[in-house]
């Protein structure tokens, strides 16, 4: 049988490959030289489209010999920096420091990573940074902490020009995720050789607690990227100010995704950024967003409604409006529209309970987001088509508690 499909056309064996389980595929490749060349693309971009490393002196190692196999190399696109099992980054490595706690010039470390993707993982143009908080961060030479990790690859794009499709640091408990502003190397986003390589970035996701005094490069890093897709942003310290920056920037208007996280907005600046964008905006994600100079979330689902032709997917999850004080922002009168019947939703959270509920002339459910064993609305998500009935039933359906 193995023989038989080792005579099939590539195209056809790569068809049944991919039904196959990853497992199943690496001892398929074991049977004979013909299937190993006609199955290399599948296992490649299955394999090695994503590969982690943690910085350390192994990692590292392992990243170079994939770097150097004339076969592998070719498939890798996205680097994913993630902590190793001691929860650190960068061991069995010297990592000098200035006495401010910022990274030496040149560590051997960084220098290593810069050849290897500079010259071997040319398709390497994605990379994501898992990170945590990093209040006070200590001054170790045997280890790295996050933003040690993101000032090392804007480094490299400013010094080997790399041109990035994306970029992303990301903080999985995000209310307690800063980053070190020092060791970001904000400075080098400044130059002509960045900004060259950084105009190339399609995807952003600056989704951590994102202080107040990194907003400037922040706003410079999206500046410098007009073909920008998808961006994400989450703060630890917000201002509704950045949102008015953000939404004065010209060359963003071709958004295909936006998420904002713990942001401050008012009516104006958020409806100026979402029509500056109502040509390509499909997804739109709030979370934890205020509100802020008495303006109402009914107005600005208003304002949405007939000006984003292409947007088929909302979330709104604990919004905020500030009156005398900030309020939280509830749909409960969303449950007068009948629940879809079938098993419940599991949520993304435990203490959320998700129920389906259907909006006449619109396609797909509407899903409701309670908090705890409530009965208050906090959060609603869409994915579908019609999505101007959901938020004429949202605008209806918004008040405070």
């Amino acid at each position: 049988m193995s023989s038989q499909l080792s005579t099939l056309a590539i195209e056809v064996v790569e068809t049944i490959t991919a039904l196959i389980d990853p497992a199943d595929l690496r001892s398929l490749r074991l049977v004979c030289r013909g299937l190993n060349d006609k199955t290399l693309r599948d296992f490649g971009l299955t394999n090695f489209a994503t590969v982690q490393t943690d910085l350390s002196a192994k990692s590292l190692q392992r990243l170079r010999d994939i770097s150097e196999s004339e076969h592998l190399a070719f498939y890798v696109q996205y680097l994913h920096i993630n902590f190793g099992d001691d929860g650190k980054l960068g061991r069995g490595l010297d990592w000098p420091r200035h006495p401010s706690g910022c990274l030496a010039d040149e560590p051997n470390g960084a220098n290593l990573l810069r050849d290897i993707l500079s010259q071997k993982l040319l398709k390497c143009r994605s990379f994501h940074i898992h990170s945590y908080d990093e209040y006070r961060p200590p001054h170790e030479t045997d280890c790295l902490i996050p933003s040690d990790a993101a000032g090392i690859i804007l480094s490299i794009v400013a010094k080997a020009g790399l041109a990035l499709k994306a970029f992303t640091i990301q903080c999985s408990h995000h209310v307690n995720g800063r980053l070190w502003t020092p060791r970001l190397q904000m400075p080098l986003s400044q130059t002509p050789d960045f900004v060259a390589a950084w105009s190339h970035i399609e995807e952003l996701v600056l989704d951590y607690a994102m202080t107040v005094d990194q907003g400037a490069w922040a706003i410079h890093l999206i500046a410098s990227a007009p073909r920008l897709r998808k961006l994400s942003l989450g703060f630890y310290e917000a201002e509704t100010s950045f949102t008015t920056l953000l939404g004065s920037l010209h060359k963003l208007n071709r958004l295909e995704e936006l998420s904002l996280r713990s942001a401050n907005v008012t009516v104006e600046n958020i409806s100026t950024l979402l029509l500056n964008n109502c040509e390509t905006l499909r997804s739109l994600t709030l979370r934890h967003v205020s509100m802020e100079n008495d303006g109402t979330w009914a107005t600005v689902l208003k304002n949405m409604k007939g000006q984003l032709p292409h947007l088929q997917y909302l979330l709104l999850f604990w919004l905020k409006q500030e009156t005398n004080y900030y309020r939280r922002v509830v749909f409960s009168k969303m449950t007068r529209y009948p629940v879809v019947p079938g098993p419940e939703d599991p949520g993304p959270d435990k203490r959320l309970r998700i129920e389906r509920r259907r909006i006449e002339s619109v396609s797909e459910p509407i899903r409701l987001r309670y908090w705890g064993g409530g009965r208050r609305v906090v959060g609603v998500e869409y994915h579908g088509v019609g999505i101007d009935h959901v938020l004429s039933a949202l605008a209806d359906t918004v008040e405070t508690r």
